[in-house]
């Protein structure tokens, strides 16, 4: 099949995170269809209109990729990387001429140096861009609030790149007495500023921007819709980079508490993928597995979406409150799930009458062992795998991967221990013995704990 020309957001970060806000400061409208256009009239309009006609040099060039690929869905051209980087050198090389256009008019004053700065960012100019900006800082005339603090993410970025750490934190400082502050962004000058310290072998300084970024992260998924994956890396790229740096700050401790931290966030979230990148992380370090400290804000878990059950009655996890729940996502295909299996039983037997539920939950696959099975064909497979591996609780099918994603498995099997509250407490993410007696313990203490 051939790939047609896509437009690839993370390619035109430079453009639109860097610039932060930019567009929307000069009344564009992204629109993605290749109609994109000032929200109050043309460009050259708004020149006219009392804005300097330096806006409109920079959102020329700010809209520049977004349009040629426009252009290139439109003619259903190839994708090709050597034209994807054509199209991104020429937004440099136009960014830079409209700079040069822009500085050859005289002497820049006001807003006029504000999108001098964002124009050399754009062209990947780090000392034109925060020379502007210092510069619109210092003398911004009426520009506005937001247009300020964007020009501080702007030289603070700058200035990390640069290696000027010291500067970048003094204009950090500024923007967080400013309005308004975006997470997004303080997430990431912190992150850029500690990398800057970082290089020149200031860990101290380093760690402290490493912490600040990562509560900036925290805040970020806190206030932000965001899907389960996009979540997790950002909470666990900003973890595992300040748990990094408390090391090489000779801070162990600090380290291993953050790291911890991220797995008792991801029981709290009900994220196999989180918890098991954390748990790595921890058992890198050198440390023995257990089980990760509480949260107190844990919410409920995702809504299990069953299309079919086998010996068991069709149920929800909020049917189930005031009893310990354990999910088991598996496979009859997958060798470990299968070693659990005899775990799992035992489990069952022994605490279904002090309140434990198990149940497995698997999907169709429209396969078995092999062969194209029709979804009859495998729901009698899966009764009769059942009765041979005498499994004695009941499971789901899903019909999907929905309830896997919401869940986000990366790898089976995994299991889900819900207390009697309808609260996540502990996940595991494998078939090893260690995770299987933490398991038991954890059951043994959620059936001990009241409703």
């Amino acid at each position: 099949m051939k790939r047609v020309f896509a437009f690839a957001p993370a390619v035109v970060a430079l453009a639109l995170a860097l610039c932060g806000a930019a567009l929307s400061q000069s009344g564009v409208r992204p629109s993605g269809d290749g109609k994109d256009a000032p929200a109050n009239g043309s460009a050259t309009d708004s020149a006219k209109g009392g804005e300097s006609a330096a806006r409109a040099l920079y959102e020329e060039a700010a809209l520049y990729v977004q349009r040629r690929f426009d252009e290139f869905r439109k003619k259903e051209l190839p994708d090709d990387e050597l034209l994807r980087r054509k199209t991104y050198q020429e937004q440099k090389d136009l960014a830079l001429r409209n700079v040069a256009q822009l500085v050859a008019q005289g002497p820049l004053r006001g807003t006029d140096l504000y999108y001098a700065g964002l124009l050399y960012a754009l062209a990947g100019k780090g000392e034109g861009a925060l020379d502007s900006m210092r510069r619109f800082l210092s003398d911004g005339g009426d520009a506005t609030t937001e247009m300020k603090q964007r020009a501080r993410v702007i030289a603070v970025q700058q200035a990390a790149r640069l290696g000027l750490a010291e500067e970048g934190e003094r204009i950090l400082a500024a923007y967080a007495q400013g309005e308004p502050r975006l997470p997004a962004e303080t997430r990431s000058m912190n992150l850029l500023l500690a990398d800057a310290y970082a290089k020149k072998r200031d860990f101290p300084r380093a760690a402290a921007r490493a912490r600040d970024s990562y509560n900036s992260a925290l805040q970020l998924v806190a206030v932000n819709k965001m899907d389960a994956q996009q979540r997790d890396s950002t909470i666990y790229g900003s973890g595992m980079y300040l748990a990094s740096t408390l090391l090489k700050a000779n801070r162990r401790a600090e380290s291993i508490q953050i790291i911890q931290e991220m797995r008792a966030r991801a029981v709290a979230l009900a994220s196999a993928r989180l918890y098991r990148q954390a748990t790595e992380l921890l058992l890198g370090q050198g440390e023995r597995l257990d089980a990760p400290p509480e949260l107190t804000d844990a919410g409920a878990p995702p809504e299990i979406k069953v299309s079919e059950w086998i010996d068991q009655q069709p149920v929800r996890l909020a049917d189930l409150r005031g009893q310990v729940v354990l999910l088991d996502f598996w496979a009859t295909w997958c060798g470990p799930c299968r070693y659990t299996i005899p775990k799992l039983n035992s489990l069952h037997k022994k605490y279904k009458d002090r309140g434990l539920v198990v149940i497995g939950l698997t999907d169709f696959e429209g396969n078995v062992e092999g062969r194209n099975v029709t979804r009859p064909q495998e729901l009698d497979y899966l009764r009769q795998f059942k009765r041979q591996k005498g499994i004695a609780y009941g499971f789901g099918v899903s019909d999907d991967k929905e309830m896997w994603r919401s869940y986000a498995i990366t790898s089976i099997p995994t299991a889900v221990l819900i207390d009697r509250r309808g609260r996540v407490r502990f996940l595991t993410i494998s078939a090893e013995d260690a995770e299987a007696e933490i398991l038991t313990k954890m059951i043994q203490k959620l059936l001990d704990e009241q409703p």
